[in-house]
């Protein structure tokens, strides 16, 4: 008798597992992104305007056309040009003011949304240099994916501005490749407990990104404050996730205003290329 309840149990609760459960994915609440991290590179200076996108449906992010950008500063405005779609970019002649706060302006669709950041002046990139990587430090997983038996990577000093809340990035790269678009690359750090010391040695160079003989490597390096460095923190727990110590996933901090989701970041910032000889 114990048996046949026992399986009748099992029917019954198989049952309920064909039972079509209705999630609610919220799919009504989407939400402009924007992206800006303004330099003064000599190189395009852009800001990206999009909208959030189903994380179970399509991958690919829808840009948005006709928004109105707008950066400023105490003194003067600037009006973002849309190139491709969803890029609005500064003027090719335009230049940042250290020390000055910066104010990103976004209106589309009857919302403006605002962001506002300090533009730091970048410590100067000092001895840089590359080092050679003996592979005998490596497991024979690393090996396998390094194709020259003589390996490199790149190193630098740098003074660090005297005074707390000053953070920096730091990213190399293999010049002509798209290697430098991807955080994942880069490094970074705030001033806490190191204020106005000296850095030595710096390495950037993973095992996934060394060089060879006659490579030419980019290092660049970008003062972006503590918060943005907080920012980069929230970005990094996401993605790097795996350990059952993590905590929950969380939406990532703005400092956006208006509802809009992103991270606007304006830096002084250092780069220079180096040939492995």
């Amino acid at each position: 008798m114990k048996k046949l309840i026992f399986i009748a149990m099992i029917f019954s609760l198989s049952s309920c597992f064909m039972d079509r459960i209705e999630i609610d994915l919220n799919e009504e609440n989407e939400k402009v992104v924007i992206t800006a991290w303004i330099t003064d590179l000599d190189e395009p200076q852009f800001v990206t305007v999009g909208k959030t996108v189903n994380y179970l449906g399509p991958i690919s992010q829808e840009f948005v056309s006709d928004a109105i950008v707008i950066l400023s500063n105490s003194t003067n405005e600037f009006i973002l040009e849309e190139g491709t779609q969803g890029k609005y970019f500064l003027p090719h002649d335009w230049t940042g003011i250290y020390g000055e706060t910066y104010t990103l302006k976004v209106e589309f669709e009857n919302t403006t949304y605002t962001a506002s950041h300090t533009m730091r002046s970048c410590p100067e990139l000092l001895n840089v240099d590359y080092v050679e990587y003996d592979l005998d430090d490596f497991s024979d997983e690393d090996v396998n994916i390094i194709d020259s038996f003589h390996v490199y990577g790149t190193t630098f000093d740098f003074q660090e501005t005297p005074g707390e809340g000053d953070a920096y990035y730091a990213i190399d790269f293999l010049k002509g490749t798209m290697q430098g678009d991807s955080m994942r690359n880069g490094g970074f750090a705030n001033d806490d407990f190191v204020d106005g010391e000296y850095f030595e040695g710096i390495e950037l160079s993973e095992v996934n990104r060394f060089y060879a003989i006659g490579d030419t490597a980019v290092l660049e390096f970008y003062s972006i404050g503590e918060e943005s460095a907080n920012f980069l923190m929230d970005i990094e727990s996401e993605i790097f996730r795996g350990s059952p110590f993590d905590p929950p996933p969380a939406n990532v901090r703005t400092n956006f205003t208006g509802g809009a989701v992103g991270y606007f970041i304006i830096s002084g910032a250092q780069s220079q290329e180096i040939i492995i000889k």
